[in-house]
Formats: structure tokens, sequence, C-alpha cells
């Protein structure tokens, strides 16, 4: 049996490989051809009359119906071998029916018909891919402009709706047109099955818009169907679910986890918990959350919260290296400590609960840990000492900008809220003394500390420095140690 089923599999690869090849090969030529027509028909090959518009105009409108049948053809062979892709993204569903309402407005009122939307306000956002969605969306309204008549209306409406103690948001496109028998409702998401034969001359369509559309919503966890009268309109119904933070945890891996079999490809699971319980609050995981975002950058890289929002979650299609990757760019823009542990489907497990359980496993050892870009500001006149430092200091994971002089050393402060300032107290212009002083005055900086270094180490030169409140002095000239050995200290108490 199991060798019977990977020979049917290994069928249903080359039918759609086969699909695949022949759509291109079909598309190149009309492309071609689609192209010259409206070069003719935009007047660069010379004038055309009316006749002639009209001709050509029929031939490019029939192209693009053949573009669209290929289209579909090749969605169809996909969707029948496993091999279409969602590429889901947590959207507001409301955003995507206003975009497909202005690009579908012109075309409507063209056949002299009222296009309305009335969008539900307490629709929530929630995961799908928008250019599958879109394409349900836009096949549906060409069905009630098919099917209608001039004058006659479509409105596309949305709502939050609870089915069976799930939410759901509902969208419903709607029309007055010539209405669906009862007898031929239950076959209208089937292949290749449009109302019948001679209404198919009439109107036109292969029957394959609906049974996509069918699909891409079951793909999406949802349901679509119809509910029509002759002569009455129809009402086209679909429903996305709307997922719990934990009940769109499991979706998300489970999805992930299906396309990553689908397309032999790795997946990265990576859960975040902040370090310090102290910082454990929604206004750090919302800053969290978005600095990650900015971060992950694949398609089909997903970003949730996991346990009632107390984690981070990763699911990135990589492998390890890749996620060391990922590490060093969040490194880069955080400023709270984090603690993270890893699995990879399938290097460590082909099983949801386990590829969980290891990467809970990973992050209890506590072995794995990001630590905020400490950002240093170095203010000395001496170029040739700060550009050593800021050499040095970079080296060993700090961030760092530089001044020469004390009023840009000031600007930088305000400007870059720096971790630790580096000051320099002898300077031209102003010195370290009034640097410190301006700093303390204002409140954007006056919680900054300021560690204080000089070739004057007198008395009266250290009982100035415990007077501007320094967080700590090192002398000139020093060892590079002594200096990382005093930055650490200070950040031991800040």
């Amino acid at each position: 049996l199991s060798k019977a089923n990977k020979e049917v599999e290994k069928l249903s690869r080359i039918k759609s490989d086969f699909i695949s090849m022949i759509s291109h090969e079909l598309r190149t030529p009309l492309t071609s051809i689609k192209e010259s027509i409206s070069l003719v028909l935009d007047g660069i090959a010379g004038p055309l009359n009316e006749e002639q518009k009209r001709f050509l105009g029929i031939a490019k409108n029939n192209i693009d119906r053949l573009a669209r049948l290929i289209t579909d053809i090749l969605d169809m062979s996909k969707m029948e071998a496993g091999r279409i892709t969602m590429r889901k993204r947590k959207l507001n569903v409301n955003e995507l029916i206003k975009e497909v309402y202005a690009s579908t407005k012109a075309s409507v009122e063209q056949k002299n018909m009222e296009f309305s939307i009335s969008l539900g306000t307490s629709v929530e956002p929630t995961w799908f891919d928008p250019d599958r969605i879109g394409q349900v969306l836009k096949n549906l309204i060409s069905n009630a402009i098919k099917f209608n008549k001039n004058n006659g209306r479509i409105k596309i409406s949305s709502a939050k709706e609870n089915i069976n103690n799930s939410w759901f948001v509902r969208i419903i496109v709607e029309d007055n047109g010539i209405g669906i028998p009862e007898k031929d409702i239950k076959n209208l998401f089937r292949n290749f099955s449009p109302l019948d034969t001679s209404m198919t001359r009439k109107y036109g369509g292969a029957g394959l818009g609906l049974c996509i559309s069918k699909g891409i919503i079951e793909l999406h966890g949802g349901d679509i169907w119809a509910i029509s009268k002759p002569g009455a309109g129809s009402k086209f119904i679909f429903t996305i679910p709307i997922y719990k933070k934990d009940e769109e945890f499991s979706f998300l891996i489970e999805d992930s986890i299906e396309r990553a079999r689908r397309n032999e490809s790795k997946l990265a699971l990576i859960i975040f918990e902040v370090k310090d319980a102290k910082d454990r609050n929604e206004k750090v995981f919302n800053e969290l959350e978005q600095a990650i975002k900015n971060t992950v950058r694949g398609p089909e890289d997903k970003i949730t919260r996991y346990k009632n929002g107390e984690f981070l979650v990763i699911m990135a299609v990589t492998d390890r290296i890749g996620v060391m990757a990922i590490i060093k760019r969040i490194r880069e823009r955080i400023k709270t400590a984090l603690v993270f542990g890893i699995s990879i489907y399938p290097d460590d497990t082909a099983d949801k609960e386990e590829l969980i359980e290891k990467a809970e496993l990973d992050l209890r050892k506590g072995e794995n840990s990001i630590i905020p870009q400490k950002i240093l500001l170095i203010i000395d006149d001496e170029e040739g000492l700060t550009s050593m430092l800021s050499f040095r200091l970079k080296n060993m994971g700090f961030d760092t900008i530089t001044a020469n002089d004390g009023d840009r050393g000031v600007e930088l402060a305000k400007k870059n809220k720096p971790d630790l300032i580096l000051l320099d107290l002898m300077m031209p212009k102003i010195d370290g003394f009034e640097v410190s002083k301006r700093l303390k005055k204002d409140s954007d900086t006056m919680r900054i500390p300021i560690l204080v270094f000089s070739a004057l180490a007198n008395k009266n030169t250290k009982e100035s420095i415990e007077q501007l409140g320094a967080a700590g002095f090192i002398e000139k000239p020093f060892e590079p140690e002594d200096l990382i050995s005093k930055i650490n200290e200070v950040f031991k108490y800040v």
C-alpha cells in the first residue's frame, strides 16, 4: 500500500510539473501576442480606424481570458498535488476588501452597476494570504458582474461571527442578478462545473474559479457556500478563522511544519523569554515583538506569542546557521535581555509536540541569551585615542559613538542617549567638567552614567570628579584591560 501511495504521489508530481511546463510554454507566446496587439491599439504602429480597434479589442479580451484560464488550470493542478503555497500574514481583512473594492470598482461601474462595501468594526486581524483571499474576492465579484444586468447591485460585507464557540471573519459578496437554481448550488464548487451548458455559452467560464476558491478557503481553515434563488440574486459567503493567542500558536506551527514538509525545507522554532522578571510587562513585549518583526525578513517566517503571551516565538524557514544570523540581527536591535531555546524540524524531530518540548528544554537550560548591545559615547579631543578606543570596544561587543569636542559630545548624548559616556576632562573650548554639568541639567541625559578619564589625578581633580557625581574615574594612560574592567563595573550597578 505504501509503495502504491508513493507511486500515486510520483504520478501526481509528474502531472503537476507537466502542467506547469505547458502553462509556461503557453504564456510566453500569449505575452508577445498581447503586447503586439497593445502596441497597435495604442497607435504606436500607425493610425487605426474604429472597426480595426473593435476587432483588435476583441482579440485582446480573449487573450486575457485565455491567460486567466491557464492560471486557473495551473492553480487547480497545484491544489490537487498539494503544492499550492499560502503565504499567510496577520492582517485585517477589511483593509484587503478596501483594496479589492478600489481595484475592481471601475469594471463594475462600467456595467452601470451599483457597488458598495460594509465593513464590520469588530473584525480583528487574523492570519491569511492576502493574494489568495484577494483572488477569491475578485472571482466572486467577476461572477457577480457576469451573472447580473445593467443597473444591478453588488455589495461586499464583513463581520465577526461566533460559530460553535469559535470566532471567524465572515465575508459576503451578494448581488441581485439572475440567481442560481437550487439543484445547481451543490455542484458550484466542483471542478469544471459551470451552471449548465447553455449558460456557459452565454456567460463564459470553465467552472474552475469557484473550485479554486473553495480550495483556498479550506486551506485557511474556513468554509465557503452559496445562498441563491432564480431571479432573486445570490450570496456567496466564506469564513476565515480568528485565533486566540495559544490557538494561533498551534495553528501557525502546524501550518509552518506542513509547508516545510511539502517544500522539503527546514523549520527553526525559536522561543524567547525576557530574562529579568521585572521587565516582563506588555510594553516591553510589544517593543520586543516590533523589533523582532523588523529583523525576521522571510516572507514565510512567522512571529507570535505563546502561553498566554509569556513567550515570543519565531518560526523561520532556516537551519541552525540561519538561526545564528537571526539572533545576531536581534541583538543589534533590542534593549532588553532575553534567553531563548531552539529546535529544528526535521533535524531534531518531525513531531509538533516534541519540537515545542525540545525548544522549551533548550530555553530552560539558560545557555542561550541575548544581551542588548550597549552604546558607549567617547568624548575626547585626541582623535587617535577615540579611534583606537572605538575599535577595541566594538570588538568587545559594544556599539560606539565618538566626539572630539565637548559641544559635539553633548549634542550626540542628547540625540543617541548612550548607556555610558567615557569623558576626558581636559579638552579645549568646553572641558569635561562643563560637559558633565550640562548633561546633568538635561532631563534626557541626566541619568546617563559618566566614566571620567584624565591625565590629572591629583587630590583636587578627584574631589571635583566626586562632586560631578561621575560613576568612576580612570587615570591616563591606562591599560585596555583596566578600562574594560571599569566599564563592566559601572554596568553592574546601572
